[in-house]
C-alpha cells in the first residue's frame, strides 16, 4: 500500500536570495493547511529544507541563473522536500559532513541539515542537482 500523500506545495523560481524568502512563505503555506504537524517536526523539517535552498542560492551559479523547483509534501507519517536546480554540481559528502569547530564562518548547513533530517540524498543526473529530503514525524 502506497503513502497517502496530504497535501503538495510547489515552487518554480531563479535560485537569488529573494527564492529564500519565497521557501519561507512556501513552507508557512503548508505549515497554515498542516496544523496536525508538531512545532517538532516543523523546526526540523524548515531549517534542512532552508540550508539546502540556502546552499543552491548560495552556490548553484555565479550569475545567479540557477533555476530551481522545490515540492514539499505532507503524509501521514513522513515530511518530504525534492529539490531540482540547473546549478553548478554540488561537490558534497553527505556522509561524511559534521559541525566545523565554533570559529568556523561557514561550513554548517549541510551537518545542520542531515541531522534535521531522517534522509537527505544528493544526485547529478542529466546536468541537474536533485537533493531529497525526508523526514518521519513524531507521533505524540
Amino acid at each position: 500500500m502506497r503513502d497517502e500523500r496530504l497535501q503538495v506545495h510547489e515552487l518554480h523560481a531563479c535560485a537569488d536570495p529573494e527564492c529564500l524568502g519565497k521557501v519561507h512563505d512556501l513552507l508557512a503555506e503548508m505549515w497554515g493547511e498542516s496544523p496536525e504537524v508538531s512545532e517538532l517536526d516543523r523546526a526540523m523539517f524548515e531549517t534542512a529544507v532552508i540550508e539546502i535552498a540556502a546552499n543552491i542560492v548560495r552556490h548553484g551559479s555565479d550569475e545567479g541563473r540557477t533555476l530551481c523547483n522545490l515540492v514539499l509534501e505532507v503524509y501521514p507519517n513522513r515530511l518530504d522536500a525534492h529539490f531540482r536546480d540547473d546549478g553548478r554540481i554540488a561537490h558534497v559528502n553527505i556522509d561524511a559532513a559534521a559541525m566545523p569547530d565554533s570559529f568556523a564562518e561557514s561550513g554548517r548547513g549541510l551537518a545542520m541539515a542531515k541531522a534535521a533530517v531522517d534522509v537527505l540524498t544528493y544526485e547529478r543526473h542529466n546536468e541537474a542537482n536533485y537533493w531529497t529530503l525526508s523526514r518521519t514525524r513524531t507521533v505524540c
